[in-house]
């Protein structure tokens, strides 16, 4: 549990208690990391692909870092370093920073389920989070 990003925000109890209650633990940005919010299609555009797998397979590759979506809203997130400066290049997209909460759910959804609207499409591997410009680079890729 020490290894993921929540653990410099909330105690690994606050955590656990969240997922088992919901599956999804409410955690505010800023701290131990911020977000880019951007919508489904823009991930789709830039990876030039709609089926799962192969977005997964782009956004490893790109990314390099925790990716998760939430097919309610239809929104992937990037979670990047808290002092990365605002990215919203794109205008569908929103940086969230401190005064901004994202639900992150647990680490064992990785594929979605009727269940649960959000799920991990790059799970969190230890502290290491998705690189300001590499998320820059995918904007600018579905936006070109």
């Amino acid at each position: 549990m020490n290894a993921h990003p929540l653990a410099a925000v909330l105690s690994a109890y606050e955590v656990q208690e969240q997922w088992v209650r919901r599956s999804i633990a409410l955690v505010p940005c800023g701290h131990a990391f911020a977000a880019v919010r951007m919508p489904t299609q823009l991930v789709h555009t830039a990876a030039r692909t709609r089926e799962p797998e192969q977005v997964r397979i782009y956004l490893t590759h790109t990314l390099h870092g925790p990716v998760l979506t939430d097919r309610t809203t239809h929104h992937h997130y990037a979670l990047v370093p808290p002092n990365t400066p605002p990215i919203e290049s794109h205008p569908n997209t929103r940086y969230l920073g401190t005064n901004a909460y994202l639900g992150l759910p647990r680490p064992d959804l990785t594929h979605p389920t009727t269940h649960h609207r959000c799920h991990w499409i790059i799970p969190p591997n230890g502290q290491r989070l998705c690189p300001p410009e590499a998320v820059s680079a995918l904007l600018l890729k579905a936006a070109g």
